[in-house]
């Protein structure tokens, strides 16, 4: 045996016979104080960042153990137990396993004996701060809790750059603890100093008008500076769709001026855009759609859009020109051209229509106004006809919930109404209303009711004369399911189904979750297309799954058309947004 051989073979020895390598570890046990403060406890002993290492020894061991009572005692002082009375105790419970308990007492907690806060500057008489000092998380004989203590000096400072007091200070900030007399005093001295207004609004870009722009912004120069407005002049922006990509900024504070500047930064979109779409419903069977879209056709804002549609029952090619007008988040007037050709169980149609609408919020509504004019040529109940129409008309829907695609809890209402005068252009008169309502409702976090309902009426002395696209008819997924789409309504003398003047639709659907992604129902379906209330409704009712996509649940239903003969099923697959 050479040499080296000898060396190493004393140093293996020595490592083998000390076991200064063997694998130590450690369970650590406290009890006596509350999940919070053990939680606390731990992060600031050191024997629990190393109760599991694999060259833990014992000595090292022991070390920690001795160190770890003063480490439960400071782990405690943030909640304000500065006496506490900690037991420790080391066991061996097996070869090299070790149990650490430590049994804490933590004593009574400190008071706040005086609170002086001081608040000065401009901030003084601003509500929002009224109402942050309101909600301070401690006061005068509040038991002292240092991770509140500094919550307060993060709000005033969070407070203070949303609200545009860009020179705000910390005069005086801090802790006076007696422990003789087991009480803490907390001075708090804040200066706000001025507010700043908004400065000029730096737009860097060169496609959109800049006047244009402006519109976006619901803040004027010279107003006091608010961190939500720019925040909201962002999203406006980034939902205008005109720009790929948005920043919004404030700009270094004009101390002399107390203003601050706006920069925004925007890169545009591509001028072109094209989509390709695939899909398939029972009301329709296969289907495909291209678009081709212009989001910024001029540096007004304008915008084109066009987009064919064709499935299993026709095909519809559309093109519409928006220009924005008043607010261009969300006011457009629509000029829109379209020929529509559908054949389905009862009907068939060509339409060709050209119109103008006004799209604008009132309020909390979606109202659109809206003047088409419109030639169809149609067959129903092998009857042919041509129809010639300019039908001004109304809309108003609002939506309420927190969540449009996959809904809890939510409402949605809608309202339209439309008509014709033989008097200006029409071959008919009539007049027609249409409205309906969803309404969405959690029993618990698995369950939920859909309900929905759909009412409409038409007024006329010549309903032969109306085309089928003015005509009421039910059935479908979106209708009363267990029928195939806009199969129900009023007969001729052949018993073939010719639509009606009022349509009366309701539903009731019970949803179950049976995961973060799918779900089970049970539906009852109602109603149909009629002329007069005393004609009979049809029934359908079923089960139906559930898979929540991006865009909306997929919905597989298995429907029966319970009020005709055999009961025959049928199924419905439908995508979309709940609202």
């Amino acid at each position: 045996m050479n040499r080296t051989q000898q060396i190493l073979l004393i140093l293996l020895t020595c490592l083998c016979s000390t076991g200064l390598f063997a694998q130590v570890t450690v369970n650590i046990e406290i009890s006596g104080i509350s999940e919070p403060l053990e939680e606390n406890a731990r992060l600031f002993l050191s024997l629990a960042e190393v109760q599991s290492h694999t060259l833990l020894s014992e000595g090292r061991m022991h070390h920690l153990h001795k160190k770890a009572p003063q480490e439960i005692a400071d782990a405690l002082k943030p909640y304000g137990y500065y006496r506490p009375n900690i037991k420790s105790r080391l066991t061996q419970t097996a070869p090299e396993k070790w149990l650490a308990h430590y049994s804490v007492d933590p004593g009574p907690p400190v008071h706040i004996s005086e609170f002086n806060f001081n608040l000065s500057g401009a901030m003084k008489d601003d509500p929002k701060a009224q109402t942050l000092i309101n909600n301070f998380p401690l006061r005068q004989g509040y038991v002292l809790n240092h991770s509140a203590y500094n919550d307060i000096k993060e709000r005033l400072a969070e407070l203070a750059r949303e609200r545009g007091y860009f020179d705000a200070k910390l005069v005086t900030h801090r802790i006076e603890i007696d422990i003789e007399v087991y009480e803490a005093r907390i001075y708090l001295d804040y200066d706000s100093g001025p507010r700043y207004d908004f400065g000029e609004v730096q737009l860097e870009q060169d496609v959109l008008n800049p006047e244009f722009l402006q519109r976006y912004i619901h803040f004027h120069q010279g107003e006091p500076y608010e961190l939500n407005e720019l925040i909201d002049f962002q999203h406006a922006l980034n939902d205008s769709d005109y720009f790929q990509s948005v920043e919004v900024s404030p700009g270094k504070p004009q101390t002399e001026a107390l203003k601050i500047p706006v920069n925004v930064s925007l890169t545009p979109r591509k001028r072109h855009r094209f989509s390709l779409g695939l899909g398939y419903g029972t009301d329709t069977g296969a289907r495909t759609r291209f678009g081709w879209e212009m989001p910024r056709v001029n540096k007004k804002g304008h915008r084109f859009d066009t987009e064919l549609r064709v499935s299993e029952i026709g095909y519809s090619l559309t093109a519409r020109y928006r220009v924005p007008v008043f607010n261009p988040r969300t006011d457009q007037i629509v000029y829109s051209a379209g020929i529509i050709d559908e054949t389905t169980d009862t009907s068939e149609s060509n339409i060709r229509t050209v119109g103008v609408s006004l799209n604008h919020n009132r309020r909390d509504w979606r109202e659109s106004l809206s003047l088409n004019y419109q030639q169809e040529e149609f067959t129903i109940a092998n009857v042919r006809g041509d129809s010639t129409l300019l039908m001004p008309g109304a809309s108003w829907s609002r939506t309420w919930g927190n969540d449009f695609i996959n809904t809890f809890d939510g409402l949605r209402f809608d309202f339209s109404m439309r008509g014709a005068s033989k008097k200006i252009i029409s071959d008919t008169d009539f007049m027609q209303v249409l409205g309906g309502i969803k309404f969405i409702t959690s029993l618990s976090a698995r369950n939920r009711i859909i309900t929905r309902g759909s009412l409409g009426s038409t007024l006329t002395q010549d309903f032969e004369q109306l085309p089928s696209s003015v005509r009421f008819f039910a059935g479908g997924s979106q209708s009363v399911r267990g029928y195939s789409y806009q199969s129900l309504g009023p007969v001729d003398a052949n018993g073939l189904v010719i639509g009606g003047k009022n349509l009366m639709v309701g539903s009731i659907e019970y949803d179950y979750s049976i995961g973060d992604q799918w779900s089970v129902a049970l539906f009852y379906d109602g109603g149909n297309a009629i002329n007069n209330l005393s004609d009979d409704l049809e029934r359908g009712a079923g089960f139906g799954f559930r898979w929540k996509s991006p865009v909306g649940p997929v919905r597989i239903d298995f429907a029966s058309a319970i009020s005709q003969e055999g009961s025959p099923w049928r199924i419905h697959i439908n995508i979309g947004p709940d609202l």
